[in-house]
């Protein structure tokens, strides 16, 4: 099999054209016309991955978050970019990188509707959308909880430890209605701030805190592929069947 026909059956599964305009995915690094010698899917690259596909002949990996690469401005303004160290070795040992990132946030069965499933979310809306049909985050309706139940909640439903919350959240007292968006979402605050009780992401940062508390609506941030591999996972197994083969997913479990 080409890279070119897993692509094909990967897009299949998961619409690339539906990813964030500027977002890296489809294949990263290699070519179409490679062939492929083993699959794996990743959440991310880094060292102790490539040397286990290394170990194994494994030269094709179907990863969640694409490379890293460092933007440079160059002297007459044009920007060019450059890998970063890890990125690099999977350069030079030949690899061939497939990334879905946002369009597995997005599509049907993805990352956003797996979330909302786990929280069985009713009167669902979209918010972040990449286009006019598809979204990364999720609002919605739940059977009503005491905020101090909450947290145990979200904990259970996504394998993770909450991380902080700001001062409001301790404020409330039912929750009824929250927003929930995979990785990282406090960019897209201001569409959710006054149709939810409680907001929950990853990586919030102080000043979101602070926002969150002048709006009067909780945040609760969580580790930031948490709620990423409950969607991936879904992923692996329509892929599995897509190819009858059983892979490996691989994440680091530290990070949950």
């Amino acid at each position: 099999m080409k890279v070119s026909e897993l692509l094909k059956i990967v897009d299949g599964i998961v619409p690339l054209k539906n990813a964030f305009e500027d977002d890296l995915v489809g294949i990263t690094i290699g070519s179409e016309e490679n062939e492929v010698d083993g699959i794996i899917v990743a959440h991310e690259l880094d060292k102790q991955l490539l040397d286990y596909c290394l170990d194994l002949n494994i030269n094709t990996v179907i990863t969640y978050h694409p490379p890293s690469f460092n933007k440079v401005l160059g002297d007459d303004n044009n920007e060019s970019f450059h890998p970063e160290p890890t990125t690099l070795e999977f350069i030079d040992n030949s690899m061939n990188i497939i990334t879905l990132h946002t369009a597995q946030d997005v599509c049907e069965g993805g990352n956003g509707d797996t979330l909302a499933e786990l929280f069985n979310l009713k009167n669902i809306k979209l918010f972040a959308m990449t286009n006019d049909i598809y979204g990364a985050g999720r609002i919605g309706d739940i059977e009503s909880i005491l905020v101090s139940k909450f947290n145990e909640l979200v904990e259970s439903k996504l394998n993770t430890k909450s991380i902080r919350t700001n001062e409001f959240f301790h404020k409330i007292k039912e929750v009824k209605r929250i927003a929930i968006l995979p990785g990282s979402g406090t960019q897209f605050i201001d569409e959710i701030i006054e149709d939810v009780d409680i907001y929950v992401t990853g990586d919030i940062s102080h000043r979101y805190l602070l926002k969150a508390d002048d709006a009067r609506v909780g945040l609760l941030q969580i580790g930031h592929i948490s709620s990423e591999i409950p969607g991936m996972k879904r992923f692996v197994n329509k892929l599995n069947i897509a190819l009858s083969k059983e892979l490996e997913y691989i994440y680091r479990e530290f990070y949950e």
